[in-house]
């Protein structure tokens, strides 16, 4: 818990704080589990300090020191963190969905499974930090100092690093579908399983070399680097690459006691099939009769349709078949293109279904806190009140795009399901009208 004393210090204005730090530089001031939501702390001295599980959602923090602070499992959504100095801090575990992160130093700070989700690091120093298993969907790093930086395992999918410096750092196992590298630095990056798919944008990416092992192992190319663009089409390449490996084994057929008319006894194949694609795990499949359903998810592109061979030893004597069965056995192809759409259409609504909810509960924390404070008993008063809240929205831009994001795409019936308060009848329909 935090210490009163500090806390009460902190209260009293940034400057009275400050003064008391530069007053008691050996104190290590402590602040955990502190109710700052929405505090104005422009220019705080918070270097060293302990902040473990503090509530700073949507605070100003701009320009502030938290250099070797402690902010692990800090709530940090929606703050604004421009210009903060983070260098050396802890922020393992802290929730920083939707913060604003531009010209933010974190050199050599530990970000391990921080969640970064939609963040604009927009020029941010990250050199030698640590973010493994971190989620940096849909982050803006344009411009970021990434080089030597720790992402294995890390969610970059989205992610716009365009223009990014990523230069010998560790993207082991780090998720990059749909990112953009366009004019980003590779060279000396390690790529060992590191997941990419035809989205991801490569287009003059800067790379001499890679290498594919961790450690600095498995250089390439072994000698030289690469020429211009040729990094670039290497991936493509690769990408337009599925291999097909069918090892059929024959099962020889028992006897059965029923007597057939013109029945052919013969071996029937029992096909195995393995699928791999770059950068994903085969996939194996053995056809047999009575075998349980199975459904085998496969990344695209596919480019190449592979027909299985029978072995020698299958009976080869039946005739071909008629264009009935043929009929039969080809698929319905428009059907399964809608199906398809209607499951990445459903897929969709259910990745969105998670983030509407952590919109609506912040507007109902905010709603809640209002009415606290501000009497809704006339019809008058509630008006007074939603305005306060859109007020306190239109003050904090991450947040009012994330609510018009929300309202957008779940529409204002859905997001009133998610919305436990009776202002939310009231203040969705105006959100609505923001451009």
């Amino acid at each position: 818990m935090a210490n009163e004393e500090h806390g009460a210090l902190l209260k009293q204005g940034v400057e009275t704080w400050n003064q008391w730090r530069e007053e008691n530089p050996q104190l290590v001031p402590d602040l955990s589990q502190s109710e700052l939501s929405r505090a104005n702390l422009n220019e705080a001295n918070f270097s060293g300090v302990n902040l473990q599980n503090a509530d700073l959602r949507m605070a100003n923090l701009t320009d502030a020191n938290l250099q070797g602070a402690d902010l692990s499992g800090a709530d940090l959504r929606g703050a604004n963190l421009r210009g903060v100095n983070l260098n050396q801090a802890n922020l393992t575990g802290t929730d920083l969905n939707g913060a604003y992160l531009t010209l933010v130093n974190f050199i050599d700070a530990n970000l391990t499974a921080v969640n970064l989700s939609e963040a604009n690091l927009r020029i941010a120093n990250l050199s030698g930090a640590n973010l493994s298993e971190a989620n940096l969907r849909i982050a803006n790093l344009s411009g970021a100092n990434l080089s030597e930086a720790n992402l294995r395992m890390a969610n970059l999918s989205e992610a716009n690093l365009r223009m990014a410096n990523l230069s010998e750092a560790n993207l082991e196992k780090t998720q990059v579908l749909s990112a953009n590298f366009n004019k980003a630095i590779l060279t000396g990056t390690c790529l060992q399983e590191w997941q990419i798919d035809s989205t991801t944008n490569l287009d003059e990416v800067i790379c001499d070399y890679i290498y594919l092992q961790t450690g600095q192992q498995k250089r390439y190319p072994n000698q030289g680097t690469f020429t211009p663009g040729e990094f670039t089409e290497l991936w493509r390449q690769h990408l337009n690459t599925v291999q097909v490996k069918v090892s059929p084994e024959v099962t020889q057929v028992q006897d059965s006691p029923v007597q057939q008319t013109n029945a052919v006894v013969a071996s029937v194949p029992e096909v195995k099939v393995e699928i791999q694609q770059p950068h994903q795990p085969p996939v194996n499949y053995t056809a047999t009769a009575g075998a349980p359903e199975i459904k085998v998810d496969i990344q695209p592109p596919v480019y190449h349709s592979v027909m299985p061979r029978v072995s020698e030893g299958a009976d080869n004597s039946s005739q071909p078949p008629s264009p009935s069965d043929s009929t039969i056995i080809q698929p319905n192809l428009q059907q399964a293109v809608s199906e398809v759409h209607r499951l990445l259409e459903q897929l969709d609504q259910d990745l969105s279904e998670p983030k509407w909810s952590e919109v609506a509960a912040e507007i109902q924390q905010l709603l809640h806190e209002l009415t606290q404070t501000c009497p809704t008993r006339t019809p008058l008063e509630k008006v007074i009140a939603v305005a306060a809240a859109i007020k306190q929205i239109e003050s904090n831009p991450p947040l009012k795009v994330k609510v018009i994001e929300a309202v957008q795409s779940a529409g204002i019936a859905r997001l009133q399901e998610y919305i436990e308060h009776p202002l939310s009848k009231i203040l969705l329909p105006a959100i609505a009208e923001w451009n």
